[in-house]
């Protein structure tokens, strides 16, 4: 990909490992070498089950994982209002349990490893700058209050402009999660875990995971690849969505001692690290850019609210979104009686990827877990569910027919480094031309459903409009849940 954007947290190196020749058996197999993943093997490690294999398709934490802004908390926007007029209080308090149980881990763990990965405690705020984001603050001021979770109100803050008020929660976090990870990695190698790279899940039944490099016979199957490798036959893609979000991270900006997020969807996220400011913007479904250059427009957004700051490093992110904002994390009984699953987790990864590895491990181990019911992938939340389902299912039945309009774009109109989508001979083909002139060709038509897929003008790559499955200029596979390339097409250009 000819236009890559490096995360800072990427700096850091990590073990290499070698992928799967043939066949194995082991107690437990977890599909995904990322935080999820290699946080549920150690879960289970210190549970008492050493016979674990993990398998990643690429490199050791090298998706999502990569990504992050990494914070670590349990407040996950304004979900508490939310959960508590949806779910009621039992299973409000529940989510905020296992959230708060996860941050206590982070603790405990770093601890106990002694692990140097620049954890630093803080507090995290929901801002508002809007006299309708008032009204959202007050009520989830009521909810939190009901369910007597501890919280800081204030109209004042770090940030470089005004806000109305905000709602705080205390004794949060944020760290460097690669250098938390690699040190897990090393733990888990040490102690007999075996881990493939390189080797992709390819289909699991009961017992069984089969990859790219050989099969893996295992008493318990624990799915953590960010979008479930295990798709169609239990419609996880009627279930969650993806979304894509841009990072920019700021030197000479001063810092800010605590975590900061817009309850408006079109706001600002801030943190500090080391001696670099993050901002977080621009968050939309993948596959929907609309022709925006979002790294363009964070950097005239970092200009305005830092005019003293200096650009170090940009990133993207692509998180997958549940309909009622709560992760999908337990049992896959459409799957398999003893395959489980973590996914969905709202753009909340660092804390929930804990609390799965925590919900799961106790499955495993105990048969259950006290935090199980509000996670079930057969949860009763309908009313929740229902807006966001209707929106994205009316969003999906028109990209499938998006592959039968029209191209608007020219051949003539693709400069160098460049793509979209062109009418040859009367049908609709993907274009790219690289920085030498040089044509690639491709189906328009997503391999995982069928669906349309979009030029990502930002980072050179197809993305499909239904599922947010991602390909490169070439049509090789970046990101599921698609996991086979796009068809390549053979064209005499002149």
């Amino acid at each position: 990909m000819e236009t890559e954007h490096k995360s800072f947290w990427q700096l850091e190196k990590a073990s290499t490992f070698s992928l799967l020749k043939g066949n194995i058996q082991v107690n437990t197999v977890v599909v995904g070498a990322g935080i999820c993943g290699l946080l549920c093997a150690y879960s289970l490690y210190q549970k008492g089950i050493n016979d674990i294999a993990i398998i990643d398709a690429n490199e050791i934490c090298s998706g999502v994982t990569a990504y992050t802004t990494a914070k670590i908390t349990s407040q996950h926007g304004l979900i508490y209002s939310k959960l508590l007029n949806g779910l009621g209080k039992e299973r409000a308090s529940q989510y905020f349990a296992a959230n708060e149980k996860a941050i206590k881990h982070y603790h405990e763990i770093i601890a106990k490893e002694q692990i140097d990965c620049d954890f630093i405690p803080c507090n995290a705020f929901i801002y508002t700058k809007s006299k309708k984001g008032l009204q959202s603050i007050e009520n989830e001021l009521k909810a939190v209050d009901e369910l007597n979770i501890p919280t800081i109100y204030d109209i004042k803050s770090e940030l470089p402009f005004k806000v109305l008020a905000s709602i705080g929660f205390k004794d949060q976090a944020h760290f460097h999660p690669l250098k938390f990870l690699f040190k897990i990695c090393d733990i888990l190698a040490k102690a007999g875990c075996k881990i493939y790279t390189h080797t992709k899940a390819m289909s699991a039944e009961e017992g069984i995971v089969y990859t790219d490099t050989g099969n893996i016979k295992a008493e318990n199957i624990i799915s953590c690849s960010h979008y479930p490798f295990i798709d169609k036959s239990s419609l996880m893609f009627t279930k969650i969505f993806q979304e894509r979000s841009y990072v920019i991270a700021l030197i000479n900006a001063g810092s800010i001692e605590d975590m900061y997020l817009d309850e408006a969807e079109d706001g600002f996220s801030f943190r500090t690290e080391k001696n670099m400011i993050f901002i977080g913007a621009y968050d939309h479904k993948t596959g929907h850019e609309d022709e925006k250059l979002h790294f363009e427009n964070l950097i005239e957004d970092a200009k305005r609210l830092y005019p003293q700051g200096e650009k170090a490093y940009m990133w993207s992110a692509q998180d997958c979104m549940t309909h009622d904002s709560i992760p999908y994390i337990g049992r896959y009984t459409s799957a398999g009686e003893n395959i489980y699953i973590a996914t969905g987790f709202n753009k909340w990864g660092m804390t929930s990827s804990m609390a799965a590895a925590d919900i799961i491990s106790d499955m495993i181990t105990k048969g259950s877990s006290d935090y199980e019911d509000v996670f079930s992938l057969n949860r009763g939340d309908i009313n929740l569910q229902a807006k966001s389902f209707v929106k994205e299912a009316v969003d999906i039945a028109g990209n499938f027919l998006t592959h039968l309009k029209i191209a608007t774009k020219s051949l003539e109109s693709i400069h160098n480094n460049e793509g979209g989508i062109v009418e040859i001979e009367g049908k609709r083909v993907g274009i790219y031309k690289d920085k030498d002139g040089k044509f690639y060709a491709v189906n328009t038509v997503c391999t995982h459903m069928g669906c349309a897929i979009k030029w990502n003008k930002d980072e050179n790559t197809w993305d499909c409009t239904c599922h947010g499955s991602r390909f490169d200029y070439m049509g090789n596979v970046i990101s599921g849940p698609a996991q086979r390339p796009l068809e390549r097409l053979e064209i005499e250009f002149s």
